[in-house]
């Protein structure tokens, strides 16, 4: 049977699925990875292990301030919040982890300083959590990762071809080993990461338990 994963060890296959962000939006002079981008690399892997991730406000202040907008000083409205956000595992609630937080932000009204103070929170906290970098573009960010993520051992490398011999085997006759290499999006075996074997063996695992059944 497939092996039962604990609060942390969801967590870790979320990052371990993550790749790495790039700079998608524009914004008072400079550019920045947008929450919607973080929250889309996370969603499916959220979903497939049942988490949750849950914002609870502590204290929120309210404060009168002036910004100076081309030139001009404009009233603002600065929010500052204490914050909890929580990872709950679904398949058992009471298996959580607390993170305590601290948001910041100011627009001309309130709801809307309240809105960019949780945005920019839940972002940043999010890419802190899953020590992601950012790049300008996808093909930097691509070269980068190649450049200076660990490759994986010999010793890993040979699991995980064994494992894919165990998947051909049971593939039927239109199994290849390219086919499931393929599969797990490997051009070729000297470019596996420490990061990637773990969660490609473990997609495999599962589909040798399907096709025998879950025995």
């Amino acid at each position: 049977m497939t092996e039962k994963l604990n609060l942390f060890q969801k967590i870790a296959d979320v990052k371990a699925n993550i790749e790495g962000f790039t700079k998608d939006t524009k914004g008072y002079n400079y550019s920045y990875v947008s929450g919607s981008q973080v929250l889309h690399s996370i969603r499916n892997k959220m979903e497939e292990h049942n988490l949750l991730f849950v914002p609870h406000i502590k204290n929120a202040s309210y404060q009168e301030i002036e910004v100076m907008v081309k030139g001009q000083k404009k009233p603002n409205i600065l929010v500052s919040l204490d914050l909890i956000y929580t990872w709950i595992d679904a398949d058992n609630p009471t298996d959580r982890f607390e993170i305590p937080f601290y948001a910041i932000g100011h627009q001309d009204d309130a709801s809307k300083a309240l809105g960019t103070a949780l945005t920019y929170s839940e972002r940043y906290l999010l890419m802190k959590q899953f020590n992601i970098p950012t790049d300008e573009d996808d093909a930097d960010a691509k070269q980068k990762r190649e450049t200076y993520a660990p490759k994986a051992r010999p010793e890993q490398i040979k699991d995980l071809k064994d494992k894919i011999k165990q998947a051909v085997e049971i593939g039927g006759d239109d199994a290849t080993e390219q086919k499931v290499m393929q599969w797990l999006k490997i051009s070729d075996y000297d470019t596996v990461t420490e990061a990637q074997i773990n969660p490609m063996i473990k997609r495999l695992n599962d589909l040798i338990s399907s096709k025998r059944g879950g025995k």
